[in-house]
């Protein structure tokens, strides 16, 4: 039994089987079109924004208080944050969306720092709405994560000042104790040269006792530093006693920069019945080609199986039979 078909056999199936191949197709293709042109429009706007922590503030100027905000997450991590907000529909995100028939979806590029914010539904206005309301969301977020981490930095700092406040008294009162025990002792004129080569400072190495005038002059030293850090302690106690400063501050060193605001859509994105109505015509014709060869070769089976008719004898021969 010959398996080949050629080119004479396709055309053949073809050409019996054009009508139905031709109704499936234009069928296919008038019923994607009205499903479409029925279906209810899909607007989207999408903006991009970024987030900018500078690690400082306009007003933190007082000593300490600026190593409140060196610690703050960068912008690449309020980015990050936000876009887990989005996918996992975050109490942000929940609060601005609700049940509304809106779908949003965001991509976050971490080299570039710029988060995309989608949104899609079924009225042009309201998508561009959520949208915006999707950035200013995202704009509470960045100031709660910088006064949170400014909230924790703070106690840091403010910790770390009051050990070296500790610290600094001991060595203070160790040097007072020192003075009050130290016996005046006289230094010639030859090894207060020798102290001076040595990198002593002149004042101090040209007294009658070097050893008291260095201690004193540590001591003086010590007590200006206790000053300064008695300073940055109390400012950092005062920024501790009022949280709406200390989130004014957090709202001046982190902030978004929004770079594409969303647009008003003007055309639907979705469904697109030329598209539809296209790919389903073409889906069509080539099921509809499978189906006929398929036809075909099980017709050529019936064909093949059923059994050749048996042949008439011929009447002489059925006359010597019958001698």
């Amino acid at each position: 039994m010959d398996d080949e078909i050629s080119l004479r056999d396709v055309y053949l199936i073809l050409k019996r089987s054009s009508r139905m191949i031709l109704g499936v197709t234009l069928l296919a293709l008038v019923v994607a079109y009205g499903v479409s042109v029925l279906l209810p429009p899909t607007y989207e706007s999408e903006a991009l924004v970024q987030a900018l922590v500078l690690k400082t503030s306009d007003e933190a100027t007082a000593p300490g208080v600026t190593d409140v905000f060196r610690t703050l997450p960068d912008g690449t991590a309020m980015g990050l944050g936000f876009n887990k907000q989005i996918e996992n529909e975050g109490p942000y995100v929940a609060k601005v969306i609700g049940n509304a028939p809106v779908k949003v979806e965001s991509r976050f590029d971490d080299k570039k720092n710029v988060l995309t914010i989608t949104v899609r539904g079924r009225d042009a206005a309201e998508t561009r709405q959520f949208a915006e309301e999707l950035l200013a969301a995202f704009g509470n977020y960045v100031r709660d994560q910088a006064y949170a981490g400014a909230s924790a930095s703070l106690e840091g700092v403010l910790e770390q000042a009051r050990l070296s406040y500790a610290a600094l008294q001991a060595r203070i009162d160790q040097l007072k104790n020192s003075l009050s025990q130290a016996v005046p002792v006289g230094t010639g004129d030859a090894a207060k040269l020798a102290l001076e080569s040595d990198g002593v400072p002149p004042n101090v190495a040209r007294s009658d006792d070097p050893a008291l005038a260095y201690m004193s002059l540590e001591l003086a030293k010590q007590q200006t530093d206790k000053a300064s850090l008695e300073a940055e302690i109390n400012a950092l106690q005062q920024l501790a006693a009022n949280p709406d400063q200390l989130r004014r501050l957090s709202e001046q060193a982190a902030r978004i920069n929004v770079l594409s605001p969303p647009p008003l859509p003007q055309e639907p994105v979705a469904p697109r019945p030329l598209l539809n109505a296209v790919l389903a015509a073409v889906l069509a014709f080539v099921l509809a080609v499978f189906w006929a060869f398929i036809s075909a070769a099980l017709a050529d089976e019936e064909t093949s199986a059923e059994p050749a008719p048996a042949s008439p004898t011929a009447p002489s021969e059925a006359a010597s039979l019958r001698r």
